[in-house]
């Protein structure tokens, strides 16, 4: 399910056995055709949505190669028709999306970790920076602001309180009140850096946030480490938050792109409350 042949080689076949099986006398037309393939896959799509087979962040994930392979198995199909007889095509019109499958399950991406890294400058000395990262109270929602990541139904961050006891230290982070994960320090440098590995609890989120094919620490995909970094720019600070994640999903450049769209929301939402929340009690 979670592979580049499923989301695109799956589509290519749908595309061809759609415009198949359309009904007679009906789309026939090329502009007709590609309009019958988008209705019927955005269907598809949404049925999988409200069916709860599927959540929003897979969904959203999963659309546009889904939807491009599946015109692109459509107009291979078309294509052929209109290149043969009719009578004589249709075997081969079903065959050549298969064997583009067969192509497309030659591609393999090795799995991956991928280290994201944002910086933010705050107009503060390190030290006063630095003091703003261990406990981060009573956070409004309107001092976060809404990003893509939100619309898909991720919550913003809440509190995060850091607890120091004889066994180690551990911040306890709180987005919403169905998030709550565990960051345990690695690295402490005062008013230089901090580091952590983090956990994910049993029931560390609410059901219907995490998606069944993208959960933290399964098969396809894990949030390993992260840290923030403060650089001292005379009197002001560059803030640098970096998560580490790995990625098993074999998507490649795709899985990639989603890695950094996810993360670099996080970060950027959290590094702006930092500096807004620092500058406000410093100038």
């Amino acid at each position: 399910m979670v592979s580049f042949t499923f989301l695109v080689g799956y589509p290519i076949v749908a595309g061809a056995v759609i415009l198949h099986f359309r009904p007679t006398g009906k789309m026939w037309g090329f502009g007709k055709s590609i309009l019958w393939i988008i209705g019927i896959a955005l269907a598809s799509l949404l049925a999988s949505l409200f069916s709860g087979l599927e959540g929003v962040i897979c969904v959203t994930m999963a659309a546009v190669p889904i939807l491009m392979g599946t015109l692109l198995g459509g107009v291979i199909y078309l294509t052929i028709r209109r290149w043969q007889n009719y009578g004589q095509s249709h075997l081969k019109a079903i065959v050549a999306p298969v064997l583009a499958v067969a192509t497309v399950s030659m591609i393999s991406f090795p799995a991956e970790y991928y280290t994201i890294s944002n910086s933010i400058e705050i107009d503060a000395p390190p030290a006063t920076v630095f003091a703003m990262l261990k406990d981060i109270p009573d956070i409004e929602p309107e001092e976060i602001t809404t990003r893509p990541v939100h619309w898909l139904g991720v919550p913003k961050p809440t509190h995060a309180v850091w607890r120091e006891s004889a066994v180690g230290t551990v911040r306890y982070s709180h987005w919403g009140d169905g998030v709550h994960f565990r960051e345990v320090i690695t690295q402490f440098e005062q008013d230089r850096k901090i580091s952590w590995d983090f956990e994910f609890p049993e029931g560390w989120v609410r059901e219907g946030i995490e998606d069944q094919h993208i959960k933290v620490g399964g098969r396809y995909f894990d949030i390993i480490s992260g840290g923030y970094q403060l650089e001292d720019l005379g009197g002001k600070t560059r803030l640098t938050l970096t998560t580490k994640t790995y990625d098993n999903s074999k998507l490649g450049p795709y899985a990639k792109f989603w890695h950094h769209f996810f993360f670099e929301d996080f970060h950027l939402a959290i590094l702006e409350l930092v500096r807004n929340r620092v500058e406000a009690g410093y100038l």
